[in-house]
């Protein structure tokens, strides 16, 4: 099989070493909050704060400086928003109030998961008290965090515009190289014989 040839052993065995290293940096941006791949919401109060979900914590931001964050008892992903000046949570079973320091305030049962998938679709974007809309743009890129105007009051590095998609090309070698592996090893039965013995 052409593809097996050692040519293109010698092409996966190359591209391991990227697709590690790729995936290492990515665990280190991600641990340390400089990236996220995956957002569970944006809010802001009325002293212009801005509250960013990521990473399963609630960093909060003032005049672009990460000055905090909350790191919500919970053993799921959630979502969440501001109202009335508290910070409500779901992880689609339990519904958590929090204050802005993040003390809970209140626990309860999210009843057929109705505070979750109200929330959900609201997680990029919000409408703060003055009448401001704020909206998380490109989560899939170096994310950013505008206002209407077209103020931008949080952003991730400019690396993440190359690292994010360097990772879906990683992740797509990882799947690639599982099936060529499979394949080898199914080709390196045929061809001794001990295919009939597996």
């Amino acid at each position: 099989m052409k593809i097996l040839e050692p040519k293109y052993r010698k092409l996966m065995r190359a591209l391991a070493i990227p697709a590690a290293l790729i995936f290492v940096l990515a665990i280190v941006a991600m641990a340390t909050g400089a990236m996220s791949l995956s957002y569970s919401g944006v809010a802001v109060d009325d002293a212009g704060r801005l509250y960013l979900g990521k990473g399963g914590r609630i960093e909060v931001y003032e005049a672009g400086q990460n000055v905090g964050t909350i790191k919500p008892d919970v053993n799921k992903s959630f979502v969440f928003t501001l109202r009335d000046g508290q910070l409500v949570l779901s992880t689609g079973k339990t519904v958590i109030t929090l204050d802005r320091q993040g003390n809970a305030i209140d626990s309860k049962t999210d009843e057929g998961g109705a505070v979750y998938k109200q929330l959900k679709p609201q997680r990029h974007s919000f409408i703060a008290a003055d009448g401001t809309a704020y909206t998380l743009r490109h989560e899939m890129l170096a994310a950013r965090v505008t206002t209407d105007d077209g103020t931008v009051v949080y952003r991730e590095p400019g690396w993440a515009n190359a690292l994010k998609p360097l990772l879906g090309l990683a992740g797509l070698y990882v799947i690639f190289a599982a099936g060529y592996i499979a394949l080898d090893r199914f080709a390196t039965l045929e061809a001794t014989g001990h295919l009939d013995q597996v």
